[in-house]
Order: structure tokens, then C-alpha cells, then sequence
């Protein structure tokens, strides 16, 4: 096995990434973070948590980091360009990329770390938002070497509910798309479901409890459909991001020839709403769209 430096290294201090690091920082881990906003930076005070200059910085003082940015490319930007990873990386070091990415980018940016410093690559990316990352409950879907995971498992504990280990390398993104498919079509559900109550006089507000215990129950139904009653927008997740994934997914689907004819209606639905200067929204702004006084 290997010995790895106690402290860790993250990468990405947006809403998750902020989340996780007060998460890790409870568990007497000594972090280093790094974000191109240094804005972000400033507002981290945690007497555990020191900032770095950039990400190569990081790399030189630890061996296991987490990545949590919001694009494939940004990804390989934190890891390959000049203040990369790569430059200070070794055989020791373990990346743990958290961030959504394309899975034939991820596949290549493995082996491009491997040959250029014997350091391994891990992508595990998670479904639950700011909320679940700050309470530890978070599901993250993982892949990678088995014997390489046991390493870092209990981190993964700390920020998690559960993890799966589901194959090699970019398995952990291939079921990220499929938790989209199930979560990201279940937005425009809600916010269909929403529209047709209000036109016809019923009480939105009663139907989470009332519809719960049936077959329609599920933690978006009593979590997401009341912050759409309420216009809560704000944002724990973008529309941007989601439209990012949407297309991530249709890309995928393609390259395998699978129908995905509801992903493909979400996709056209959160383009619409992304043009309308609502990428900055939670995506359950997408009930916007289905006001009946509004032109789509």
C-alpha cells in the first residue's frame, strides 16, 4: 500500500467544492485549496484550511486531491497546463476528480497522468448537492483501481453516504449520466406537474405530503417541488451545469446509438431556459418555462 502525506489537496472552491471543504476540515485533515477566483479563497476561514497560489502548489505538498471544477476542460486545465498537477505530481499522487466530465476525456487524462508521473487517477463524481456535501451524505458513484480506492476510502467516507466502485476508470462517469437521465428529466416532471396543479385551482403545497407514500414519491418531490411553489432559485446547482450534462449525456448516447428520447426534450427544454439569461438560476428555475402568462 501506498504512504501517502497526511494532508490534502482541493481543487474547486465553488458551492460544492466550498461544501466539502468544511466537511473535511471537521475531521482533522489539514487541506490545501486552490481556486482560479481567489475571491473564493479569501472567504475560506478555517484555521486547517491554507490556500495555494495554484495547482501545482498543491501537488508538491500533497499526495491525495480532490478536483470538484464545473467543466471537462477546466479539469484538464488544473491538472496539465504549465501550474498544473503534473508538474509536482508523482507515483504517489491519487486525484480524485469529483467534477462531472466527459467519460472518453477522463479515460485519456488516467493514462496521460500515468505515463507522465506514475500517479493515478480516480473520478467519482457525486449526486446530492451543497447540502449533502456539508452533512457527509452525498452519493458518489466511483471508478477506478479497487486497490487504489481502498487508499482513499476513508475520505470518502467522510463526504459520503455511500460510494460504488462500479469498474475502471470512467465507469464513475458513465452512472453519473445515468443518475442524470433519472434526476435531470424529473426537474421538467416536477415543473409540468407544478403548471397543470396551479391551472387547475389545486394546492400545490399539499400535494408533496399527500403524494409521498404513493408510487410518485421521492426526495425531489419533497425537497424540489416546494422550492419551485416558492420561486426559491437559489442557486445549489446552476441551469448552466445541467444544460452542460444534458449535453454530455445526448454525446454519449449517440456514440452508442441508445434512444434517449425524454433527455432529448429536457435538453431542448433547459436550452431554451439557458438562452433566456437564466444560467446563473438553480435548474429548478426551469418551471419558469411553464408559466402559462409567459411566451416560451
Amino acid at each position: 500500500m501506498k504512504h501517502i502525506s497526511k494532508s490534502i489537496g482541493f481543487i474547486g472552491i465553488g458551492l460544492m467544492g466550498n461544501s466539502l471543504v468544511h466537511r473535511l476540515s471537521n475531521y482533522n485533515q489539514e487541506i490545501h485549496a486552490y481556486d482560479k477566483d481567489k475571491k473564493k479563497l479569501s472567504e475560506i476561514k478555517i484555521n486547517n484550511v491554507h490556500t495555494a497560489n495554484n495547482a501545482a502548489e498543491i501537488a508538491k505538498k500533497c499526495d491525495v486531491i480532490f478536483i470538484c471544477v464545473d467543466k471537462t476542460e477546466n479539469v484538464e486545465h488544473v491538472v496539465f497546463d504549465n501550474n498544473g498537477i503534473v508538474k509536482n505530481a508523482t507515483e504517489k499522487t491519487i486525484i480524485i476528480d469529483l467534477s462531472t466530465t466527459l467519460v472518453n476525456e477522463t479515460i485519456k487524462f488516467s493514462e496521460k497522468l500515468k505515463h507522465k508521473t506514475g500517479g493515478v487517477w480516480i473520478d467519482a463524481p457525486v449526486s446530492g448537492g451543497p447540502e449533502k456535501a456539508l452533512d457527509g451524505t452525498l452519493s458518489i458513484m466511483v471508478g477506478g483501481n479497487k486497490k487504489d480506492i481502498n487508499i482513499i476510502s476513508h475520505l470518502l467516507d467522510i463526504i459520503s453516504k455511500k460510494f460504488t466502485c462500479f469498474g475502471p476508470t470512467g465507469s464513475g462517469q458513465v452512472v453519473k449520466m445515468i443518475n442524470q437521465i433519472l434526476v435531470l428529466n424529473n426537474y421538467t416532471i416536477l415543473a409540468e406537474a407544478l403548471s397543470f396543479a396551479k391551472a387547475w385551482g389545486i394546492d400545490a403545497k399539499e400535494i408533496p405530503d399527500a403524494l409521498n407514500d404513493g408510487h410518485a414519491g421521492s426526495n425531489l418531490l419533497m425537497t424540489l417541488f416546494p422550492r419551485m411553489i416558492n420561486n426559491d432559485f437559489e442557486p445549489q446547482g446552476y441551469t448552466s451545469q445541467i444544460l452542460k450534462d444534458l449535453k454530455m449525456l445526448s454525446q454519449l448516447a449517440e456514440e452508442k446509438n441508445v434512444p434517449i428520447p425524454m433527455s432529448t426534450l429536457s435538453k431542448q427544454l433547459f436550452t431554451i431556459h439557458a438562452n433566456k439569461s437564466e444560467q446563473n438560476l438553480d435548474g429548478i428555475s426551469i418551471v419558469k418555462l411553464f408559466d402559462k402568462n409567459k411566451k416560451i
